[in-house]
Parts: C-alpha cells; sequence; structure tokens
C-alpha cells in the first residue's frame, strides 16, 4: 500500500468520524464542527461561510459542485440561506475533488437535518399566524417560575367574532396580526394561546404601558402576580379576571 492510498485512508475515517459527530447539532453547531474539521481533512483547504446577500459573492454557487478555487454548496434553509465554499488549493487532483465533494455531502445533509430538527421545534413553539409563542411555548417558559414582582395578563380581543362574521376570517386574522405586532412593537414576551387569547409576561411597573400598548384595540383583560400564587395558578387567576371585566362590559355589572 502506497504512502498517498494510506494517507487517504486516513482522510477517509477521519471524514466519517467528522461525519457521525455531526448527529443532533443545531444549525449554527454544524457549521462550527465543520470549520474545525476541515483542516484535520485538508491540509491547505479552509471553509468559507457566506451571507448569500453578500457582495463578494461573485457568482451563485451550484447546490452542491465544484467552484473556482474549491467546491462549494448552496442552502436555502431552513432556518437560513448560507453558501459555503471549502477553499483547497489541490482541487484540481481527482482525490482531492472527490474527497471535496464527499465532505461537502455529507456536511449538506447535516444542514438539512439541523434545518429541519430547528423549524419542526419552532412550529411546535410558535404561533403560525402571529409569530409569537404558542401555549406550549408558555408552558416551559413558566416551569422555571417568574420572579415575585411579575405576573401575567390574560388578554381577550373583544370584537374578534363579530369581525369574523361580518368581515371575514381574513379580516379576523389580520386584526390578529396588528394585535400581535402592537405586544411585539412595545417589546413585551407575549404568546397566542389560540383564538382570540393572549398572554402577555410582565412586571408590575409595565402594567401602564401594556394598557397604553393595546388602547386601540377593544380588549378584556386580567392580570395575576407571582407574589399572589404560584405560576401553576396565575394563568387561571388571570383568567377569571379577564372574564369578569367582560361580562361587566357586558352586564354592567
Amino acid at each position: 500500500m502506497t504512502t498517498r492510498t494510506e494517507s487517504l485512508l486516513v482522510r477517509l475515517l477521519l471524514l466519517h468520524e467528522a461525519a457521525t459527530g455531526y448527529t443532533n447539532l443545531s444549525f449554527a453547531e454544524v457549521l462550527e464542527h465543520a470549520r474545525r474539521w476541515v483542516s484535520w481533512i485538508f491540509e491547505r483547504g479552509h471553509l468559507e461561510v457566506i451571507d448569500p446577500s453578500s457582495t463578494v459573492i461573485e457568482q451563485k454557487f451550484p447546490v452542491r459542485g465544484r467552484v473556482p478555487g474549491g467546491y462549494g454548496i448552496s442552502f436555502s434553509g431552513p432556518p437560513y440561506p448560507v453558501y459555503v465554499r471549502l477553499v483547497l488549493p489541490d482541487i484540481d487532483d481527482p482525490d482531492e475533488l472527490r474527497m471535496a465533494a464527499l465532505y461537502c455531502d455529507y456536511l449538506f445533509a447535516a444542514l438539512q437535518a439541523a434545518g429541519y430538527r430547528e423549524e419542526l421545534d419552532r412550529q411546535a413553539r410558535y404561533d403560525w399566524l402571529t409569530g409569537l409563542g404558542n401555549r406550549r411555548a408558555l408552558e416551559r417558559r413558566l416551569k422555571g417560575g417568574l420572579p415575585a414582582d411579575w405576573g401575567v395578563a390574560f388578554l381577550d380581543l373583544d370584537n374578534l367574532k363579530r369581525v369574523n362574521d361580518t368581515q371575514g376570517h381574513l379580516a379576523g386574522d389580520q386584526l390578529l396580526q396588528r394585535f400581535a405586532d402592537a405586544l411585539r412593537q412595545a417589546a413585551f414576551e407575549a404568546f397566542r394561546l389560540g383564538g382570540d387569547e393572549f398572554v402577555v409576561l410582565l412586571t408590575r411597573q409595565q402594567q401602564a404601558a401594556l394598557l397604553e400598548a393595546i388602547s386601540h384595540f377593544q380588549v378584556s383583560y386580567g392580570f395575576a402576580w407571582a407574589d399572589e400564587d404560584n405560576c401553576t395558578n396565575l394563568l387561571q387567576r388571570a383568567d377569571q379576571r379577564m372574564y369578569a371585566q367582560k361580562q361587566h362590559k357586558k352586564t354592567g355589572r
């Protein structure tokens, strides 16, 4: 066995070890892992990760294929698009080209797997219509507890059903999105539980700012504070107070 053949076998083993290390990494961790291993497998190579909107891009990369000075991949996401270029001065060597292609194939597959895992996790935690956290995300957030001066606001859009019935569900969706945007722009940690129900985490000092942020909407609300009860009961307490306010609006009592 020649020295060159032995070297290629060792590098293939390193490549396999690098590929197995991608398992269960986040998208960003996959890229960092790939950067670290390049110098072990390609003596004269290094990895460039480039924002597709960057002005340094001179041409569009193939999805996977040879590019000037190396081998490149174009990844469209999720979670976001990147160009990755393996800069390799020896790319004209057939063995180096095959090694680069195999390396980038493994990397592309790892980026896909990590991206899909993150996208599934995002979909599981965020409301598709408003982009706010959903009930599951809120439950996770409250598991860690809240400081004594924090609490929850339970919010209910009073007129969503009327808007849906008179103007259509598209108008209702737009109302929900505007309401979510108002909470976001006021920098509140907000969640949509479903339908017309929202929850905001806030301090007592932020209560007035929240009421100002939602003042242009018809909203019933209830507050509950961490020093009143444990986190398990906070939502129920705030919900009861919101419902009492809603009933008062209807009956005047």
